[in-house]
């Protein structure tokens, strides 16, 4: 690949990128991986991501302890043919540096963002049908991702500046990307039922999602998400589990929670960032890996000290779900949309009024799931 096709951009974003072009990109930065790897050394971690295996191939000692415990309730024994291999690096742990041509476009993105990135943080001129990629600015986090080949990178400088939110939910982008393709949606929902089956939370950020599931830890309910999960309606509307990463906003949340406050991973940095835990290392029993969708609930905070839950419409649940995924995720459109749309309307939907007494919560939602 010439420098003129990377180095050229900025005078020229229209021009007409080849997928030969795209590939060749994604063939250079995965060479960066190689060479991390090979100054490094690798580790490979396996998950079930829905109904497939995932391959986490980490270069080097950074990222595995910032992106692997979200991750671990969903580990499994290595496997020779996993569906999406996800190769991870830094470049401070493993001592290396991208490619050149890389490394350079990496730097002229953080300078022009405006013009290299599309409105979710796409690189406009390296995203297409087959390579799909995206550079978080901010963290500057670049996440190239091969369709045909089922062969991600997810690259970051110094594994040490990872925000806390992509602990807490790791590899969003390559996981939205490739699962869409497959009838399975990444969606900004939390989840929890029984194993025979549960509800969906859907509602913006604020909204009580993570309340509400958090109230169902000391309940006979079980824990699949409080903020992101995977969903599908073939063959009929399940619920997957991503994240075992619980978090909690603000002093009011911890006061909250008090069975819970103990176990905050990150509890010298509340009040700059979101309180956060991993479930899987305190109660693994109540983290469930998915269950059938028997309703969508909408929770709305009523500051009230009872709990109600009463009908809505598949029209309202689609829109308390639909806007804040399709806004946070890249990638997300129309396959996205479609996807929800059918589901909120094989399913009941209902308005899920929050009260102050958190023990009515759980009991609501057993008391519906009996009648389902």
């Amino acid at each position: 690949m010439s420098s003129n096709l990377i180095l050229s951009l900025p005078s020229d974003l229209n021009m007409s990128i080849a997928e030969a072009d795209r590939v060749a990109f994604f063939q250079l930065v995965y060479r960066g991986f190689e060479r991390a790897m090979e100054s490094a050394g690798s580790v490979d971690r396996f998950y079930t991501i829905g109904c497939y295996t995932l391959r986490l191939r980490f270069a080097g000692a950074g990222l595995m302890p910032q992106l692997a415990p979200a991750l671990a309730h969903l580990e499994v024994e290595p496997t020779t043919n996993p569906d999406l291999t996800v190769c991870l690096w830094d470049n401070a742990s493993t001592q290396t540096k991208l490619p050149l041509l890389i490394q350079s476009f990496v730097e002229l993105i953080q300078i022009h963002w405006t013009d290299y990135l599309g409105p979710r943080k796409e690189v406009k001129a390296y995203d297409g049908d087959r390579i799909r990629t995206n550079f978080h600015i901010g963290p500057n986090i670049l996440s190239v991702l091969d369709l045909q080949q089922n062969l991600a990178c997810y690259w970051i400088d110094d594994a040490r500046n990872i925000p806390y939110w992509e602990k807490g939910s790791p590899l969003q982008t390559i996981l939205n990307w490739w699962t869409t393709d497959r009838q399975h949606q990444y969606v900004h929902a939390g989840a929890v039922g029984t194993p025979a089956g549960g509800v969906l939370l859907a509602g913006k950020g604020g909204s009580g999602k993570s309340s509400t599931a958090l109230a169902c830890i000391a309940s006979n309910l079980v824990y699949a998400s409080d903020d992101y999960c995977l969903v599908t309606t073939d063959p009929q509307p399940y619920v997957y589990s991503l994240y075992n990463t619980a978090k909690l906003k603000g002093q009011a949340d911890l006061d909250r929670f008090p069975n819970l406050a103990p176990l905050v991973d990150n509890v010298d940095r509340v009040g700059l960032e979101k309180a956060m835990l991993f479930l899987h290392q305190h109660h693994p029993d109540k983290i469930a890996r998915g269950f059938p969708i028997k309703a969508v609930l909408i929770p709305q905070v009523t500051g009230k000290p009872d709990t109600h839950i009463s009908p809505a419409t598949a029209g309202a649940a689609l829109r308390a779900l639909a806007p804040s995924t399709i806004f946070q995720l890249s990638g997300s459109g129309q396959t996205a949309f479609g996807m929800m749309s059918s589901l909120v309307k094989q399913v009941p939907c209902y308005v899920l009024e929050l009260g102050t007494d958190m023990v009515q919560i759980p009991i609501a939602i057993e008391h519906l799931l009996s009648q389902l």
